[in-house]
């Protein structure tokens, strides 16, 4: 096919489309308003990612719940809507399917978010930190592993409530929440480093840094205590396989979510040297998905401050 007749084909395409939206705008002007307005801010949402909107998940979970709202709001309450004998009948029905769909989508979207950041790595080299159980008692640590890792699992599904909000599960189980995340930390922090590495390796870390919340209180900014305590104090204590594990988590958590991050992400590639920076890189590059080191520091770090150090 050659390009005049690929033009006419596209051409003929955009009119066609042009026809059915001004047939669809005849029948029902109202609802297709509502729906090519919507369409519109999708559009937006969609081709425009450094907006502030997606710099955290919270924000885009909160965006698709109120475009499902405005969406079954148009379908049910626009008077021209194929749905609209719904609304009109039962306007308790249809205000009830409303916040059905509302819900249904932020349900939808957390789970979706849930499973990508539940995701192990799984480097292509061993992880040292990998280590079977067998091998940590043998060196003499004395320390339950698997108690520890189970601890971590609980924890985080004491605050991870499928059905409910983090918002409205922080604001009711406050003073729980804020225990267990508690407890979180205080395992990270009291580990050894060989367990210390045998924990980031087999936990759900991305899960971890976004269920970890900073709460209002000064004394209770979780989320950053642990990112902290793994970026910076013990960070010596990290392999690179480790490193690469706690920059990933940070990726997919989302950098703009805390505002350490950044510099905690800094202080991880500075911190590390020679061959083990050759490494850390072919690693990050190595994964299996796009979360590399370019996108990293081209794309999550906006700081060019940061970035240029």
């Amino acid at each position: 096919m050659d390009r005049s007749l690929a033009m006419l084909v596209l051409l003929g395409g955009l009119f066609s489309l042009l026809l059915v939206f001004l047939a669809l705008f005849a029948i029902a002007p109202i609802f297709w308003s509502c729906i090519v307005s919507l369409l519109y801010t999708l559009s937006l949402f969609l081709f425009n990612e450094s907006h502030g909107v997606h710099d955290a998940q919270e924000f885009e979970n909160r965006f698709w719940t109120i475009f499902a709202v405005l969406f079954s709001t148009a379908l049910f309450f626009a008077k021209d809507s194929p749905l609209a004998p719904l609304g009109m009948w039962s306007p308790s029905l249809g205000f009830s399917s409303v916040i059905l769909c509302g819900y249904a989508m932020h349900i939808w979207d957390r789970n979706m978010h849930r499973y990508k950041l539940s995701q192990l790595v799984r480097l292509k080299r061993n992880c040292t930190g990998n280590a079977s159980l067998n091998t940590l008692h043998k060196m003499g640590l004395g320390i339950p592993i698997e108690n520890q890792l189970h601890n971590i699992n609980e924890c985080l599904k004491d605050i991870d409530q499928v059905f409910i909000p983090s918002t409205i599960n922080n604001f009711i189980n406050r003073t729980f929440v804020i225990r267990k995340e508690g407890e979180i930390i205080s395992i990270f922090e009291e580990a050894e480093p060989r367990v210390l590495n045998y924990l980031i390796c087999n936990s759900r870390l991305g899960l971890i840094f976004y269920k970890i919340k900073d709460h209002r209180s000064f004394k209770h900014q979780h989320r950053t205590q642990l990112i902290e305590l793994l970026a910076l104090e013990k960070i010596s204590q990290l392999t690179v396989h480790s490193r690469v594990i706690v920059l990933h988590a940070l990726q997919i958590m989302k950098l703009p979510a805390n505002m350490r991050a950044e510099h905690c992400v800094r202080n991880i590639i500075l911190s590390t040297k020679q061959d083990d920076l050759s490494e850390l890189k072919t690693l990050m590059d190595a994964k299996g998905d796009y979360f590399c080191m370019n996108k990293l520091i081209y794309d999550d770090i906006k700081s060019e401050i940061v970035r240029n150090e």
